[in-house]
């Protein structure tokens, strides 16, 4: 048995498509559009393992996040390299994502967890 997917009802679907692709490497698999019910999704594939479907229809509301809510607590990516989470940690502050911890030094295992793209608590680790 194994995890096939999750999916996340988005305001922005483009937006959470970059943001997925340019963070962690994630192809489009495939794509979902029926106009007449306004919903649309992309299926986006991490490595040819887990998916992530990302979902927009216009009846979902948007509520405040809190980062301790019940529910889905965050997604989690293996990073293959210290210079990869290296480079996702200076892109998520350059990109001003509020990190709520990161490694105290730059070499050897270390993750980070940051609230990103739509409030999605993201973490990536390194070593584990």
């Amino acid at each position: 048995m194994y995890l096939k997917n999750v999916g996340i009802f988005v305001e922005d679907l483009e937006g959470a498509k970059k943001f997925f692709e340019s963070y962690f490497g994630a192809k489009v698999l495939k794509t979902f559009d029926n106009p007449a019910k306004e919903y649309y999704s992309y299926i986006l594939e991490f490595d040819g393992q887990a998916w992530v479907e990302l979902m927009k229809k216009p009846e979902t509301v948007s509520l405040p996040k809190d980062p301790n809510r019940l529910g889905l607590a965050h997604i989690c990516f293996k990073i293959d390299t210290r210079e990869k989470l290296n480079e996702i940690i200076s892109g998520f502050k350059k990109d001003g994502y509020k990190i709520q911890y990161e490694p105290e030094n730059e070499d050897g295992p270390g993750e980070v967890r940051a609230i990103t793209f739509e409030d999605i608590v993201i973490e990536a680790n390194y070593g584990y």
